[in-house]
């Protein structure tokens, strides 16, 4: 694959040698911290008194050289003041360097210590002249104090003028190198003037407008272990050229790059209000052919509103679908974004079902090819050039506008999926970029001065300030330039509480009047899973579940999605059931599952506390909601359990808790749900579930989403039981596996044996659920599907008690009638109650529905129809009812390919009514509502 930063572009005769990116065997380890302006924090391996026996001193080389035997230009001598104690200011702010060394610096002047921190910097222990230890050095805490800037990086314009601004406080010396429009010439190399905090600063001519530009950065690398001299891109950058080689002078306030009517977004009144659907940008539309080849997996996609893809998603919004939260757009590394340089795979058109042709072929090409999910940041702030119909320039940036705008036009909001927690590279690696500006600044260093790499890359440190600044400038700009109504975080838990809070106080200042979106709506939510390098340092401030409650900070909900489907998201457990797949009410006995008790006893306590878990993630996910036990006792949403530890509920309002079974990460739900549900079971007929009672088992699943309370996803296709041939992580699998059918004609089962390099491990449990010919899903239940989840978007938006925006008002109007029966329960049966104005119990409530005084939530994941009696039930219940239609047991007209299509009720939603008793179907979805 092409290099994404060309440093080494074509230049005079100054230009640079390659760098390979490794580094050098003989360094020390950097592990002494300068944390203040006159103290140091030293990880030695030194003990208490050799530390006070022993001769202590900083040294430092303006020219690197120190390793290779040269002088330093200052030498200081350190004092050691025993460790780093618990209760000190030191101890209490960083946690983590408590028991260190602490070391005192003499008194230097801010010039002397700026000096210092421009120069190669090595502590040096010794006894009586002999050497006894050596360590570099980390300086990020000391910038944090001594050298953040809270004022504009990056390029602004003043009268026409390009003014550059770039943070780099540990450079020596910094130059813009100018290019042509073509990026492919230098122009100029023109000297930056050193400003206060360590920006570099220069104000260019009105004529440099279009043209590109790289910066020059002499500074000291630990990586290389030498001064170099880095070309890079500017970390700021609005758009770049092709590949990412070059930054470009444009302005985002240019006219020309505004589409014509750019209008505010849509921005629902409360974050409960949403209904997410993800999507890749190629996922949508590459294999759409009723869209122009030049336009499939583009931006400008979303332009053509008669397309297949465009007519699902506009139908999917007039059912109540709010916003279309985008896989990566912003730049990343991993594809080549030249459209004629991109390899495409040949695959085999009569390979079979469980071929491994088709994988191979997409081996062969995929790093060279156009797909990629994008977890690879190169550039925060720039669109994606891969998806430009031309990546060279300002292309990009219009054509995002116009998707944004698009899909506005439909009553759809754009969330960006933002990834702040890594880079694609780091070091002098040549897709690097941070780290050849301010070595060691911007990333997570360990004991050793190692860059940790807990997300997957090297971890970004966030919680230095400047990190933080770049997050929230971009997040600003991403929502003012662009009118992105929402962000989810990647990996959240490796961002600190504090960021999110910043992001949150940036982004309300932001009005529609001056700004053209209302920040104030902008829906802020991530993974908050609890584990990784922050977490390990500084627990007690990790964006995560455990300290989120309170900030109005969506959470995905691994609680409800691991006990509806079963297992977790460890493909070991890609066969263990959960409530909707079969647990204990419709086994499995596969000899694959690990992750399920052996005995039906055991197996029906699982399901008992899965439905538990349910129940609380269909009341927004509530720390403070309580529930009926199996034992008939009272427990709250935190101590309920979770996989055997007390926590289930995490949330302190429903719209932190984002409801959801399925994500682009992982199986599809119906693949989760090919590999769970009754395969070849003896005495069972069939001994496999059909097709039919597959789709049942996923519409329980998206039941479970959009009929409780809470924030609502679903990951692109699951209304249409989107497949990936049982690919459990397609990141890198191409369109073949990735790209979704609008003509609904295949769901992508049967497509080959999955990526060998993520799933090689499980063929043999694919192979022959691939070949069996009474497994595939067939247009009929496609169709049914899809007609399914529209009715259930369409109930949702109907009524706000679907909706509730407080915790309180969950906890007063909230009830599961299945459970208050203890012990005596039907097992799996979910009966949520959801009461309205005086028929309410307790305080007199609000009247929220103006046609209902109650509705009735009922789900059954057994296989047989079940018998549900309540005293609540000898009330007036009829269908849940809109415009004076049932509207789950009415037939429904879809646009399909253009022709408007009706479609049946499912007759897993027709249930009958006696006295104070309801027969739910088998796999069943009811809803009932008493009127006002």
């Amino acid at each position: 694959m092409a290099l994404m930063l060309m440093l080494l572009a074509v230049g005079p005769s100054w230009s640079l040698p390659q760098d390979t990116g490794e580094m050098p065997e003989n360094l020390p380890a950097a592990s002494v911290r300068w944390v203040e302006p006159e103290t140091l924090v030293w990880s030695s391996q030194l003990s208490d008194a050799r530390l006070r026996s022993v001769s202590l001193s900083l040294a430092s080389s303006a020219d690197g050289t120190l390793l290779q035997g040269g002088q330093p230009d200052i030498n200081l001598m350190l004092r050691y003041l025993g460790p780093v104690t618990a209760d000190s200011e030191l101890g209490k702010k960083f946690p983590y360097l408590r028991g260190k060394a602490r070391l005192k610096l003499p008194e230097i002047s801010p010039a002397e210590r700026d000096e210092l921190l421009r120069s190669q910097l090595l502590l040096r222990a010794s006894d009586q002249s002999q050497p006894v230890a050596e360590a570099g050095v980390q300086t990020a805490l000391l910038l944090d104090q001594v050298a953040s800037y809270a004022g504009p990086l990056g390029i602004r314009f003043h009268r026409y003028q390009p003014e550059f601004r770039l943070w780099a406080p540990t450079a020596r010396n910094v130059h813009l190198l100018r290019y042509d429009k073509q990026a492919d010439q230098i122009l100029a190399r023109l000297p930056m003037q050193r400003k206060a905090q360590g920006v570099w600063e220069l104000t260019g001519h009105s004529s440099w407008y279009g043209q590109y530009y790289l910066y020059e950065v002499q500074v000291y690398s630990p990586a290389a272990g030498a001064m170099v001299s880095n070309w890079v891109t500017d970390p700021y950058s609005t758009t770049l050229a092709a590949n990412s080689s070059h930054s470009q002078i444009v302005s985002l306030a240019d006219p020309v790059l505004m589409p014509a009517g750019w209008e505010a977004p849509p921005q629902p009144e409360a974050p409960e209000d949403l209904a997410i659907y993800e999507l890749h940008l190629r996922d949508f539309s590459a294999a759409d052919q009723s869209l122009p080849e030049a336009d499939r997996g583009k931006y400008t996609a979303f332009g053509h509103v008669g397309s297949h893809g465009m007519q699902h998603l506009r139908a999917l919004a007039k059912s109540g679908l709010s916003h279309v939260h985008l896989l990566p757009a912003f730049d990343f590394a991993t594809v080549e974004e030249r459209a004629e340089h991109q390899a495409r795979p040949l695959i085999p058109k009569l390979a079979a079902p469980d071929s491994d042709e088709q994988q191979a072929s997409i081996g062969t090409t995929r790093v060279a090819d156009a797909y990629n999910w994008g977890y690879d940041p190169l550039h925060y702030g720039a669109p994606e050039g891969s998806y430009s119909t031309d990546p060279q320039g300002w292309r990009r940036i219009i054509e995002f506008r116009q998707m944004v705008q698009a899909l506005a036009r439909q009553n759809l909001g754009v969330i960006m999926d933002v990834v702040y927690n890594h880079s694609h590279a780091a070091g002098q690696d040549p897709r690097s970029v941070l780290d050849k500006i301010v070595p060691g600044y911007y990333y997570r260093l360990d004991e050793a001065g190692a860059i940790q790499q807990t997300t997957c890359c090297p971890d970004t440190a966030s919680e230095h300030r400047m990190m933080e600044k770049l997050m929230v400038d971009t997040l600003v700009r991403w929502a003012r330039d662009y009118k992105v109504s929402g962000f989810r975080f990647d990996l959240m838990g490796h961002h600190t509480t504090a960021n999110l809070r910043n992001v949150r106080e940036a982004l309300d200042k932001l009005t529609l009047a001056r700004d053209g979106i209302d920040g104030r709506k902008i829906y802020l939510y991530g993974e908050g899973w609890k584990f990784g390098s922050l977490d390990a340092r500084l627990p007690a401030e990790a964006m995560n579940q455990t300290n989120a409650a309170g900030l109005g900070i969506g959470n995905f909900n691994d609680r409800l999605r691991d006990s509806a489907r079963g297992g977790n998201f460890n493909h070991a457990t890609r066969s263990d059931q959960g409530w909707l797949s079969g647990l204990y009410l419709d086994p499995n006995h596969s000899p694959h599952n690990s992750d399920t008790p052996a005995t039906a006893e055991a197996q029906k306590a699982q399901l008992l506390n899965y439905t538990d878990n349910l129940r609380l993630g269909m009341s927004g996910g509530l720390k403070d909601y309580l529930l009926t036990g199996p034992d008939g006792k009272v427990i709250k949403g935190s101590n309920l359990t979770y996989r055997g530890q007390p926590g289930a509920g995490f949330s302190s309002d429903p719209q932190e808790s984002i409801s959801y079974v399925s994500a682009h990460d992982n199986y599809s739900l119906w693949d989760q749900i090919a590999a769970k549900a009754p395969y070849g079971v003896k005495g069972r007929q069939p001994e496999t579930a059909s097709p039919q009672q597959r789709m049942e088992m996923q519409l329980l699943g998206l039941a479970t989403v959009l009929l409780g309370q809470g924030v609502p996803f679903l990951d692109s296709g699951i209304e249409i039981l989107r497949s990936k041939s049982g690919d459990g992580d397609s990141y890198d699998s191409g369109d073949w596996f990735n790209a979704l059918d609008w003509t609904y004609a295949h769901n992508g089962w049967g497509r080959g044996l999955p990526a060998a390099w993520r799933n090689e491990k499980e063929w043999d449990f694919w192979r022959p659920r691939l070949t069996d010919p009474t497994f595939t899903a067939g247009r009929r239940e496609i169709l049914a599907s899809l007609a399914q989840t529209h009715r259930f978007l369409r109930l949702r938006r109907s009524t706000p008690l679907l909706r509730l925006r407080s915790a309180a008002e969950i906890r007063q109007r909230v009830r599961f009638l299945n459970a208050e029966q203890g012990s005596r329960q039907i097992p799996g049966l979910i009966a949520m109650l959801v009461e309205d104005g005086p028929l309410a119990q307790g305080p007199k409530l609000a009247n929220l529905d103006k046609q209902r005084s109650r509705i009735l939530v009922l789900l059954n994941p057994a296989p047989t129809s079940i018998r549900f009696q309540h005293p609540l039930l000898t009330d007036d219940w009829k269908f849940f009812h809109e415009h004076g239609q049932p509207l789950l047991q009415t037939e429904l007209s879809l646009p399909i390919e253009s022709h408007m299509t009706s479609l049946p009720p499912l007759a897993a939603s027709l249930a009958q009514f006696e006295a104070d008793t309801v027969h739910i179907p088998a796999r069943g979805v009811v809803v009932l509502q008493v009127d006002q």
